[in-house]
């Protein structure tokens, strides 16, 4: 694949560089067409807009050039100068290097006596280019350059022009059975890239305005031309902006004399970079082009290699198709696993596999950072159930063994009471007391449900619900007996493996067998993070509700009514 892309650069390059100006173009295209104007006459408006712009643009930046040019050798002195008396303090460092320099050549010198190879004269012809070859090594670039740019602008201009028929061309040319997810994945590139693309544009032209302001009140001079190339630099992903402000801040080294309007130019771009990527991209980006930041910059120097200068334009854009593709293609999977921004494992997971790494510190930082507030609904969905349902499948496959997972327990216990503790440290300090409300968790199975029910049973508590869990070393009639106490309203049996789900039907078709009024609820936290649900029977359980949220618990326990 990498090695077609290479050879097929002539083609793919000038092919995706009008395909990312149509993404480019068509939102001002499609406005201008719902003002009234017909797509030809709304394509070259638009065109033209951008053309008069780029041209306004290119030569005040022209003149500029051309009065810089004038005084740069007068700037190159002053620079020199500069560096010269910066060799006094270096001048230690430099004398070393020469003299390192000397000991390798004596080393290089020939043994006195030694036998020595006559070396072969060197004749080189050197031929003189005559006049025309000169000028074609200067009009040819410039020839391959506007040519290629003519042949972008061509390209562009009919994709906006059969933008439908080309869509209907791509559709039919995946298939028709792919319908939906080819509609899908096209909606989602189009709008992504142009998004990304018009944003990008924006800020880029805010970015090289502010260059050109700070540029202007500092006296730099070509103030323009260096807000024009910030503007134009600040495509590159990350480097980009760097690269722009070294000519600029040469240019003040060599205009004035002294360091301080350097210093001040530098301070400037540091300045704006900070006010850029915290300020001004976070607020105006939103739904980013979903790359992470390891993948733009990955994809940068992929492209740029692959392309030099198109490809390091069209890295981004390019990294987003892949990343749509491997969304909605089966078998490219790993292309949005790699290069997405979205986090590689859930909570949950990240979670268990730290307290299976023994890293209970970063363990303890994901709990915390899925937290909120005293009552943990949050947490307790995406978190601790998810990872008590991961423990409970391990222990019961044999992954753990009953030593390990006991250990784990431990650790997961102690970790929910410093959870509960500092919530209830960091708490305004009136959590209301615990109401008339009677709640029993009970475990359906083995220690494991009953790490749930003890958490699930606090968080009620923690609510003003008086709660309390059972221990999973009863005997069924016993956890049926004490469920039974006189004021309950509410049972809850915590099930995290499918064989505690069968077990917390027949517990419910006990309870319902005794008579009880109170409201039975099986909470099968399993079949909300596995691909394995709990099958529903009927029978007498069937009158208890199956949940899969910790938070449809917490809002069945506050609807509860008191005990008599």
């Amino acid at each position: 694949m990498t090695a077609a892309l290479a050879l097929g650069q002539a083609l793919l390059v000038p092919l995706a560089l009008a395909l990312l100006l149509a993404f480019l173009l068509a939102p001002l295209a499609a406005r201008l067409e719902q003002l009234g104007l017909g797509r030809p006459f709304a394509l070259g408006a638009a065109f033209l807009a951008i053309a008069l712009f780029a041209g306004g643009v290119g030569w005040m930046a022209t003149r500029e050039l051309s009065a810089l040019a004038v005084e740069a050798p007068t700037y190159r002195v002053n620079l020199l100068e500069k560096i010269a008396a910066l060799r006094g303090p270096l001048g230690s460092v430099e004398r070393a290097a020469d003299a390192m320099n000397e000991f390798g050549a004596e080393l290089d010198k020939p043994t006195p006596g030694a036998k020595q190879e006559r070396a072969a004269p060197k004749v080189e012809l050197v031929q003189r280019s005559p006049l025309l070859e000169k000028i074609t090594g200067v009009v040819a670039p410039v020839a391959d350059i506007v040519g290629t740019g003519v042949i972008v602008a061509v390209l562009a201009v009919f994709m906006l022009l059969q933008r439908e028929d080309l869509r209907d061309r791509v559709i039919r040319l995946v298939g028709n059975r792919d319908l939906t997810i080819t509609t899908s994945a096209l909606d989602d590139v189009g709008g992504r890239i142009s998004r990304f693309l018009v944003t990008q544009a924006l800020l880029c032209g805010v970015h090289g305005l502010m260059v050109f302001g700070g540029l202007w009140l500092l006296g730099i001079p070509g103030a323009l031309l260096w807000g024009a190339v910030s503007a134009l630099f600040r495509f590159v992903p990350y480097i980009g902006p760097w690269l722009a402000a070294v000519l600029p801040i040469a240019t003040a080294a060599g205009a004035f004399e002294g360091w301080t309007p350097a210093l001040l130019c530098t301070g400037l771009f540091v300045v704006l970079e900070l006010v850029s990527n915290n300020l001004l991209e976070p607020r105006f980006y939103g739904a980013s082009v979903g790359l992470s930041p390891f993948a733009i910059v990955f994809s940068a120097v992929f492209w740029s290699w692959l392309w030099g200068v198109p490809g390091l334009l069209l890295a981004t854009p390019l990294s987003a198709c892949l990343v749509v593709l491997g969304r909605y293609v089966r078998g490219l999977e790993f292309l949005a696993i790699l290069l997405s921004d979205e986090p590689a494992l859930e909570p949950g997971v990240r979670f268990y596999q730290r307290l299976l790494a023994h890293d209970l510190d970063e363990a303890e930082a994901i709990l915390r950072e899925g937290a909120t507030g005293s009552a943990h609904a949050e947490v307790s969905d995406r978190v601790i159930l998810p990872a008590l349902q991961r423990l409970a499948s391990d222990a019961e496959s044999g992954t753990l063994d009953d030593m390990q997972a006991e250990e784990k327990r431990g650790a997961f216990r102690e970790l929910l009471d410093g959870l509960r503790e500092g919530a209830a440290a960091g708490a305004s300090g009136d959590v209301p007391a615990p109401g008339r409300t009677r709640v029993v968790c009970i475990p359906a199975l083995d220690a494991n449900d009953e790490l749930a029910s003890h958490w699930l049973a606090g968080e009620l508590s923690s609510r003003g619900v008086a709660a309390t869990s059972l221990s999973a070393k009863l005997l069924v009639g016993e956890r049926v007996a004490q469920a039974l106490e006189s004021g309950v309203r509410l049972i809850c049996i915590s099930a995290l493996t499918p064989s505690a789900a069968l077990r917390a039907r027949q517990l419910a078709k006990r309870l319902h067998a005794s008579g009880s009024s109170a409201e039975i609820l099986i909470g099968a936290w399993a079949s909300a993070m596995d691909s394995s649900p709990v099958v529903e029977r009927p029978g007498p359980e069937a009158s208890a509700r199956r949940i899969t949220r910790a938070s449809e618990l917490f809002s069945a326990a506050e609807r509860a009514p008191d005990p008599m």
